[in-house]
């Protein structure tokens, strides 16, 4: 309950730091929609098509998950064949989020560990990692003895920034949009996971701030 809203705000605030918009003043203008034109279409037609429609996107969405999960293991898998077992996407990112988990206010230790829960749920999904540490959590031990850990740690994963969030996004524009929208969507992942970490990133460290 305090993730969601806080994701909401932080996702504002990147966004328009991230893709700053001009409106010229001719463009600000509120256009009127008269929404009793034209013919209304039949009922169970409108319900018929909503129902194709969405088994449509169900079938993209999932396939396009499947996908995405797949390329992740099959890189790790690829990694495991040089033979240093440390050599997983979820250290790489691991190490990647490390400078900013020590910023959240931990020590280089549990920093470290709280960066490899983040690169696993980057890689993963959030689920993964919450059934790791749920335990942990509702006992308060090691990392999660701090009630700071607890709460940064489940900010951080009530949010959808990882590479099969992605890939539920591409399915669903897929199915909306036409081949030009959704290849421009497709050649911004990186641009949207930078933009969901750093949402989920400014939502935990705006909780942590309120309990030390």
């Amino acid at each position: 309950m305090t993730a969601v809203p806080l994701n909401i705000l932080g996702a504002i605030v990147i966004t328009a730091i991230l893709n700053p918009t001009k409106v010229e003043p001719e463009d600000d203008v509120i256009v009127k929609v008269d929404s009793q034109s034209g013919k209304k279409e039949p009922f169970f037609s409108f319900l018929g098509d909503s129902i194709l429609g969405a088994g449509k996107l169900i079938l993209i969405i999932t396939a396009t998950v499947i996908s995405f999960v797949a390329l992740a293991a099959l890189i790790d898998r690829l990694f495991s064949l040089t033979g240093f077992n440390w050599l997983t996407l979820e250290n790489i990112f691991g190490v990647i989020m490390f400078p900013f988990a020590w910023l959240l206010g931990f020590n280089v230790q549990d920093a470290f560990q709280m960066a490899q829960y983040m690169g696993t749920k980057l890689v993963t999904n959030e689920f993964v990692v919450m059934g790791d540490i749920s335990k942990a959590i509702m006992a308060s031990k090691g990392l999660f003895s701090s009630e700071h850990a607890r709460i940064v740690m489940t900010v951080f994963l009530t949010s959808f920034a990882n590479f099969g969030t992605i890939g539920m996004i591409l399915g669903a524009f897929k199915g909306l949009v036409n081949k030009e929208k959704n290849e421009y969507i497709s050649s911004r992942v990186g641009y949207m996971l930078l933009s969901g970490v750093l949402v989920s990133l400014l939502s935990a460290a705006t909780a942590g701030l309120f309990v030390w």
